[in-house]
């Protein structure tokens, strides 16, 4: 059960709770804590693209704990979950524990992925739905990944793949993993001698370009793409700018941290921070904006890759009163609804008397594209110019204070392209 999970988590960190955490211990701490939460979401985002639970087959790699195989075996799924860590994959079944599923299944398998073991463990074609959700980049053999998923799964198989990109700014400027200033720019084989008493999966990290991934999905037969946080929002002024802004950023962080780092590792850094610049400069007279945003200002590239093109109808259309905040106390009740291109979020109801301001984000993939400012107009609307998956962050405050009270996060509506297809394909 989760409460167990969590006292096994606050054991493996010695810590009565979060509170006693700092740094990237509290980072991952807070990222293993969330587990069912996160599952949570990731259904949303697999309803709002046209799944049904309900029967489907899942297989989850690099399941860590557990919590996406447990919360789509709640709704009706039957979920296999696998992971190489043992230490994981005991915190997994401890999630699990207990744990009792009307219609849906949810087991667990202690295997690596890119293993014979891992064929022999796992039924062929089977699956209806495989998760990669941030394990790419720990896979070292990901040829061997896609030959063996291709086999575990059926014909109309979708791979949904969430992968961070190592040449976002943010990531080079504090590496998501390890929290360490500007180590996704070196090679692999650096971090094993920059960074060594770490843990194994933190120096076992594997940044590659998208067109990497394009090419493995589309050479195992899951070549019909669609993306769900492509940048097709951004004019090419507005980029460049921003590119250019990242960059500054980046070398202002790698200046500010150079004190702290061992002799070797900033004459590594510097060099490979120039490589990355020349690259960067080329790609500025190269690049569409949309292009440069997808390779420097997208920290995840998300989606999912298809056997077999497959245009799913939305099974959400309208999203109503689905609140993400635990401290809504004016009881806020809304409908965000797309019809066609246009996106309106409505505020259909406040329970309080207090006189309200809102704000309405719009956000993929956890990040606001376009922003209203504060006001008393309960209604606010989009036009989407990019398919995708769309999420909106209302901001509430009292109308008399500065600072918003608390902001509520609805669940994702999927907007789909005329072909469900990444940029480049033909």
């Amino acid at each position: 059960m989760y409460h167990d999970f969590i006292a096994a988590l606050n054991k493996k960190y010695n810590c009565s709770d979060q509170s006693e955490l700092s740094g990237i211990d509290l980072q991952h701490y807070n990222f293993g804590a969330s587990t069912n939460s996160r599952g949570q979401d990731a259904i949303g985002v697999f309803e709002a693209y046209g799944f049904s639970m309900t029967g489907l087959k899942i297989l989850d790699v690099g399941c860590a704990y557990g919590g996406f195989s447990i919360e789509a075996a709640r709704k009706g799924a039957c979920c296999y979950g696998v992971e190489i860590s043992n230490a994981l994959y005991e915190l997994a079944t401890l999630n699990n524990k207990g744990e009792a599923y009307d219609g849906g299944s949810c087991d667990f398998v202690r295997t690596d992925a890119t293993s014979p073991e891992f064929l022999e463990k796992l039924p062929h074609d089977y699956f209806d739905l495989i998760i990669v959700n941030d394990v790419f980049e720990h896979v070292y053999d990901t040829v061997q990944l896609l030959s063996n998923l291709e086999k575990v799964a059926n014909e109309k198989c979708v791979i949904y793949f969430v992968i961070p990109n190592g040449s976002d700014f943010r990531f080079a400027a504090r590496e998501g993993h390890t929290g360490c200033c500007g180590i996704s720019l070196l090679a692999p084989l650096l971090w094993q001698t920059l960074i060594p008493g770490r843990e194994s999966y933190e120096r076992s990290i594997y940044y590659r370009q998208y067109e990497y991934y394009r090419a493995l999905f589309e050479y195992f037969g899951f070549g019909k793409i669609a993306l769900i946080n492509y940048p097709g929002y951004a004019g090419w002024e507005e980029t460049k700018k921003d590119v250019c802004a990242g960059l500054e950023t980046v070398k202002q962080k790698i200046h500010e941290n150079e004190k702290d780092f061992p002799a070797v590792y900033a004459q590594k850094l510097y060099a490979a921070l120039e490589v990355f610049e020349k690259q960067l400069v080329y790609d500025l007279e190269h690049l569409e904006a949309s292009e440069l945003a997808w390779k420097y200002m997208t920290n995840f590239w998300g989606g999912f890759a298809q056997r077999q093109e497959r245009v799913l109808k939305p099974l959400v259309k309208v999203c109503e009163r689905t609140s993400k905040s635990d401290s809504d106390e004016y009881g806020i009740s809304f409908a965000l609804c797309r019809k066609g291109n246009i996106l309106e979020i409505d505020i259909a109801d406040v329970s309080s008397d207090e006189e309200l301001d809102f704000a309405f984000h719009l956000m993929r993939r956890g990040e606001s594209i376009e922003r209203s400012r504060y006001q008393r107009e309960r209604h606010y609307e989009w036009e989407l110019k990019a398919p995708g998956m769309y999420w909106v962050a209302i901001y509430v405050k009292k109308s008399d204070r500065e600072h918003k009270d608390y902001r509520i996060l609805t669940q994702p509506l999927y907007m789909p392209g005329d072909r469900e297809q990444d940029y480049g394909s033909e």
